[in-house]
């Protein structure tokens, strides 16, 4: 197998054959202990259950909850107080990890965090590993700047500073978000963000960012604090990659949504 085969190898272990993804983000534990993630491998246990094909996780709870992974895709998380590019590749090569990710601010007055970007994904590249950018207008706080328009830049940035792949922020209607998805030159996949108001309305927006081109989802509190987060998943893997409509995904839910 050559160098350059590494990458898409590993991309196997994160997107399913047929090209799509429904990602668990598990890695508010960098924050300390989160909703849904009190038992950290109880909770990846459940998830691992549903179907999911890859999980974004912390490097303490990716060694933690080694054992409850089996053969699911690992993205580590690397946002950090310091530049992460070369004790970040290290980690992820010597813990098996699939891929690694970066939350990028293109806007931001103080710092950008592109030009880490562009370090993680040279060093990256040097083992054939993938890298997740995600890309926030300025800050998380200032949703003013969670534009269309600043989203898709937010996207194209990331992939010209060489991620492999990008997690944006669904926006807009499906006609416009397929403009993200357009603009961007790599896979984009839509984030989940806040809870949504119910699971419906975090199902509608899965079928629709696939709608809009999108190859799936990257959800973090609406699957770890959804009600049974294995149903949730399962939910979600009939849409991404079965193509089911929302109210079809939505009985794996319980109790059961018209």
């Amino acid at each position: 197998m050559t160098h350059t085969s590494w990458p898409r190898r590993r991309m196997h272990h994160v997107f399913a054959p047929d090209g799509r993804a429904v990602i668990a983000a598990m890695d508010a534990g960098i924050k300390g202990v989160a909703p849904g993630l009190e038992n950290g491998r109880a909770a990846v246990r459940r998830i691992v259950d549903g179907g999911v094909d890859a999980i974004l996780a912390t490097i303490g709870l990716a060694r933690a909850a080694a054992d409850e992974l089996g053969g699911t895709g690992l993205i580590l998380a690397l946002d950090s107080e310091i530049p992460s590019a070369q004790y970040g590749v290290s980690q992820a090569v010597r813990w098996g990890a699939d891929a690694l990710e970066l939350k990028v601010f293109p806007g931001n007055p103080s710092v950008t965090k592109l030009g880490e970007l562009r370090e993680l994904c040279a060093e990256a590249d040097k083992y054939g590993m993938p890298v997740m950018a995600e890309p926030i207008p300025v800050s998380f706080k200032d949703v003013e700047a969670h534009t269309l328009t600043n989203v898709a830049n937010g996207a194209r940035l990331s992939a010209e500073a060489g991620a492999d792949f990008v997690k944006a922020q669904y926006v807009g209607t499906v006609d416009e978000f397929r403009s993200v998805v357009e603009g961007c030159l790599v896979p984009v996949l839509a984030l989940g963000g806040p809870m949504k108001p119910t699971p419906v309305h975090a199902l509608q927006m899965a079928a629709d960012a696939v709608e809009a081109g999108a190859r799936g989802v990257v959800y973090g509190r609406n699957i770890v604090e959804a009600e049974r987060p294995d149903r949730m998943v399962a939910a979600l893997v009939e849409i991404v990659h079965g193509g089911a409509s929302v109210k079809s995904a939505a009985k794996h839910l319980n109790p059961p949504l018209g």
